[in-house]
């Protein structure tokens, strides 16, 4: 935790002492406790914007293409072996 300093309205510090009283805990804690709930709440009505969100857009792109080149299935149909699949032994010639 970061210690900071804040002005609080005497009559709000008064009522957060008097909560802290109750509950058993320092005042510190209280007043810890509203921040967090404040901030969540804040949180859940206006989401924090993702900087990775910034990225999209960046570059130019050219239309989709299909980079794959027919390759794939001549490999499949040299590794992969019908009834026992796939062979740990690359000399294997099952």
């Amino acid at each position: 935790m970061k210690r900071t300093t804040i002005m609080v309205d005497e009559d709000l510090l008064y009522d957060l002492q008097q909560i802290a009283q109750k509950q058993g805990e320092s005042t510190s804690s209280v007043i810890r406790e509203a921040l967090a709930t404040y901030v969540t709440s804040r949180h859940e009505l206006e989401p924090p914007e993702n900087p990775l969100m910034a990225l999209i857009g960046l570059g130019s792109s050219a239309e989709p293409m299909d980079l794959a080149d027919g390759g794939d299935e001549e490999l499949l149909k040299r590794g992969v072996h019908p009834i026992y699949g796939w062979s740990v032994d690359r000399d294997s010639n099952r």
